[in-house]
Parts: C-alpha cells; structure tokens; sequence
C-alpha cells in the first residue's frame, strides 16, 4: 500500500499578501506539496504530493508574520520566500529531505557548482547563502552547524553599471518618450476605459517607424515609459522613484508654484529643486512638460492622500508601480523593437544605468564632488557602483589617447599639433559628453550659485591661468567656498538634503577648533562664516525642512562630504592657513 497523500485544499490563512498595494504574495500553501506547484492549480482543487514538511513551513510563515509586525521590509521577506521556493524545489526534483544539513550542503553545493561554471556571480552565491542563514538559524533555530561545511564565497566580482553612450541615448530616448506621449494622450481623452479594461484589451496603439502596435494594459506601458524617463532627468535610483508620492504643494497649476527658488527659473536648463512628499529630485526646466503631463495622469488614476506618483491600475484596482511592470514593459519592447548598441549587445532601458550616465556627464562637467552631490551617494558607493562609464567609449578614448602619444614621440610634437595630423578633430571624450548642461548650481556646502561662472569665477580663473593650471578657452566655475556667505549670488535650496549639507559643514566648522592653535586663530578663520549661517541662513529656513535636516544630522551623521572636521582646513586661504 502506498503511503502517499493527495492533498487538494488551499488555505487563505496560509497565504500572506507583501509589499502593500503590490501583487506580491508569500503562499505557504505551494511548500506544502512536492514541485511547489502554482497557487492557481491549488485553489482550483488539482491534487498534489503531500511533502511531509508542514511543521516546518508553519514555523517559518509565524516568523514571517513576526517580522512584518515588527516592521521589516517587506521586499527583504519577498526575497527569501523567493529562495527557499527554490530551494524546497531543488530538494524535490532531486528527491532529497528538505531542512536536513545533507540537503543544505548540496544545494550550496549546487550553487558553486553554477558559479565555478559561471552561470552565477559570487555576490549572487553570497545572497543565497545570506538567505539560507537567515532561514535556517533565525527561522527554524536550526544548529549553525549546518553550515560548517558551506563555503564563504567573497563579492569581489560585483560590477559596477554601465553608462550608456550618446548613441544609445539617441536610440531609447526617442522611443521612451512617443510612447508615454501617445499612450498619455489616449489615456486622458478616455480614462475610464483605460482603467477599467482587462488586461488581454488593447485599449490603446502605439505607432513607431510607420507600423502600428496594439497595446494591451496601456496604464501601465504608459507609467512604465515614465519611469525611465524620470530616471533618466533625476538620476534617482530605483527604491526612491518607487516610492515617490504626488505632491501636495500644488494646486492649478504646476508652473506657479512648483519651482523652490525664484533663481532657478530665469534659464531653460537650469536645475530646478523639487520637492515631493519625503523625497527630494533635482528635474531639469526643459523636463517639466513631461512631467506635469506624468502628474495629471497620475491623479486622473488616483488623487487621494498619499498616493503613489508612479502608479498602475491592476484589476481595477491601482497600486504603486514595482519592477514587475517595468519588467513587463522590457519583455513587451524585446518582442517588438530589438534595439542594439554599438557593439551589437542588446540594448534596453536600466533605471541604474541612466543613474551611471548622469553620473558620468555630471563628474565630467563639473567634478567628482558635483557627482557624489547629484546622487547623494558617499564616495565609497560612487566608487563601487558608479564609476565604470562605458566599455565602448573607454575604448574609444583609450584608441585616441595611444594615438596622439605614439604621434608626440614619433615627431617630436606637442598634443594639439599630433590631433591635427592624425585629423582627430573632436575626441570620443568630448563627442560622449557634449551635452547643453546648465552651469554649475550646486557647492559643496550645502547651498547653490546663480552665476558660478560669474565675475568671481573671473578671478578664480585668472589665478588658475597664473599658474598655467587651465588649458586655452578653459574656465572655472568659482570655488572659494567660504567666499560663498555673504555673496549675492548664494542661493539656499529649501530641501532636506541641501540643508543637511549645510548643517553639516556648520558643524565641521564648529569641530575644527581643536586643529587651531587658540580660540583667537579659530575666530579669525571661520567667526564670520559662523555668524552668518546663524543670523542669516538658519533663521531663514522652513522649520520642518530644519527639523528634519536636524533629524538626520542626528541619525545619520555628518554628510559624507564633511564628515572629518580636518576637512575644512583645506579651505582656509594660505595667508591665513599658515597660522592654524
């Protein structure tokens, strides 16, 4: 006789919704059966292998539900629902007793195995076995000896993003932006249609180099395009275009009282600070067309309190965007429009990679510095995951630059004499990064200049070329920071991060009294600088903006470009510097 059980009944408890408003569920109910089947065929009554395993799944579902009272991410949870279904599944397709250490070692061993192959990055295996940890250890309060034998695998092999070229841009740019302006202008001539259709109705059409394509689920091709595009003007990462609400701050119109600071309105390219909800982005002016149209369509979704700005309408029902849209989105435009670079790899929109571009043209353009400000990253994570630009235009300037030496040696000439001959008239260098990019706004010091490249930066400029710093034509945007207050083109940014910057900088000022000799050398270098920032700035913000700087001063630290008070040392004029 044989002992098998057929087990056909789904239970609703079993089954935990994550990542709210999402269409993320955590069904225990699949682990109970052998090959983890579909919740579909579940609830339809089809019957499966009893796995023999129930204590175990009912013990980990509890821990899950614990960790959602106790206000763990909910993406975090997701991921390691996601690992063990495929570890339970790996045990039944080997036919092997699932939680038992033997079954563990040869699942890691399965995973070294893919990556001695190749077919896994190390920091893929070292997630796998972070999630294995936490599942047997913290979860089943299994003996840590289980992973004795298990090897630690370092991620080193962890990539930065890649860039995309001016050539790239040309190609998905384009693309991007008919598609959202085209499923935007349907969308809003007929909304409730939109968002009442089924998902198998192509409510909308999109026409692309003279051929027209049905479009099923327009809404969310729609918001899908407009997260790229969003990604592309904000170099904003994933996680915070996610979660982005619509703004409360506006009312009739968004030109009138959209803009933060009056002086980031006089120039069409200038950067403009916004600021929604908790998040801060920096848009340019020539992008706020597409993204009053991005607003409109987004109420006509959903107007209530704290709703997402990038949302979705599922079975009638919308919901934040998540990276099973985009997904989605990226599938349906591989099917149709196979765009390829120009090594010939494929080539797609990667929130990331529009994040490494804008880092790339911004650290050019206006320094490393700039850069880390753009991104709000520290120098450690620029450096891990925002540093590798392009593979073809490395290559591409690597060609130039070995050419022009070779030249130089061969006929014994300088730089600009070997582009001539060798008809180098533009580099690769400049060609990727010749873009019309607003002047320098953002300091280091947490505020913003309205003329960076003004009569100060004449000065500054002069002195550069004094010492034959500059090449010829080359300018510098003003950089005597301390020069900054009291300057009538400072201009203080209403936002979190900026004021942050600032009171950050305020505070290595006020630390750095012990690098001087006496309380008389600390006046003399930074009394003015202080005094200025406490009678005129602070009393001058928003004091929610101020208490939320504050906040995070206190939670965070020091922003990272002032976090040692050796720092400013450096800014000290060398008159001056000579006494501290």
């Amino acid at each position: 006789m044989s002992n098998i059980t057929y087990l056909n009944t789904w239970k609703p408890e079993l089954c935990i919704h994550l990542i709210a408003n999402g269409n993320c569920r955590a069904d225990f109910n699949r682990l109970l059966f052998k090959g983890i089947p579909p919740s579909k065929q579940l609830r339809q009554g089809d019957l499966f292998k009893d796995a023999q395993r129930e204590g175990f799944i009912l013990q980990i579902k509890s821990r899950f539900e614990e960790k959602i009272n106790e206000g763990s991410s909910e993406k975090t949870l997701y991921s390691k629902f996601i690992e063990l279904s495929r570890y339970l599944k790996w045990c039944d397709k080997s036919e092997v007793i699932a939680f038992t250490q033997a079954s563990l070692e040869s699942y890691m061993t399965h995973q070294q195995t893919r990556v001695m192959l190749g077919k896994l990055k190390q920091s893929t295996y070292g997630s796998v076995r972070s999630n294995m940890v936490t599942l047997f250890q913290q979860y089943l309060d299994l003996s840590s000896q289980y992973f004795e034998n298990i090897v630690v695998m370092d991620k080193k092999d962890i990539e930065p993003y890649e860039a995309y070229t001016q050539n790239d841009l040309n190609k998905l740019l384009p693309f991007l932006r008919r598609l959202f302006n085209q499923t935007y202008s349907q969308f809003i001539e007929k909304p409730d249609i939109h968002i009442n259709a089924h998902k198998r109705a192509p409510t909308m059409t999109f026409e692309w180099k003279g051929q027209i394509y049905p479009v099923y689920a327009g809404i969310s091709k729609m918001m899908g395009a407009a997260t790229y595009l969003l990604a592309y003007y904000t170099y904003a990462n994933t996680s915070d275009l996610f979660q982005l609400k619509q703004p409360k701050n506006v009312s009739t119109s968004v030109d009138d009282i959209w803009y933060t600071m009056p002086a980031f309105k006089r120039r069409a390219f200038k950067t403009i600070h916004i600021e929604m909800g908790g998040h801060e982005l920096d848009i340019p002016k020539y992008a706020m067309q597409f993204f009053d149209k991005l607003l409109n369509a987004s109420r006509l979704i959903n107007s209530d309190d704290n709703t997402a700005l990038l949302q979705v309408v599922v079975n009638k029902k919308n919901k934040p965007i998540n990276t099973g849209i985009t997904t989605h989105l990226l599938k349906w435009v591989e099917r149709h429009f196979a765009f390829t670079d120009q090594t010939g790899r494929r080539l797609r929109p990667v929130i990331s990679r529009f994040r490494e571009t804008g880092s790339q043209l911004t650290a050019f353009h206006q320094g490393e510095v700039v850069s880390n400000l753009m991104l709000n990253n520290s120098i450690q994570t620029r450096n891990k995951h925002y540093s590798r630009g392009n593979k073809h235009t490395n290559n591409g300037m690597l060609q130039d630059t070995m050419s022009i030496r070779q030249e130089q040696i061969q006929k014994n000439i300088n730089t600009k004499q070997a582009r001539i001959n060798l008809g180098i008239n533009v580099l690769v260098i400049e060609t990727e990064n010749k873009v019309n990019f607003p002047e320098l706004s953002r300091t280091a010091i947490g505020s913003s200049c309205a003329h960076p490249f003004g009569e100060q930066s004449k000065k500054y400029t002069k002195k550069a070329q004094t010492h034959r710093l500059l090449k010829d034509g080359e300018k510098l945007a003003c950089a005597e920071l301390l020069k900054c207050f009291g300057c009538p083109e400072q201009v203080i940014v209403q936002s979190v991060s900026d004021i942050w910057c600032l009171l950050s900088f305020k505070a290595c000022i006020e630390e750095s009294l012990y690098f001087h000799l006496d309380a008389h050398h600390y006046r003399n270098n930074f009394e003015t600088t202080l005094a200025f920032i406490d009678k005129k700035i602070i009393p001058n913000i928003n004091k929610t903006i101020l208490k939320q700087a504050e906040s995070k001063l206190d939670d965070e630290g020091n922003h990272p470009l002032w976090n040692d008070s050796e720092s400013v040392i450096s800014l000290i004029p060398s008159t001056r510097k000579n006494e501290v």
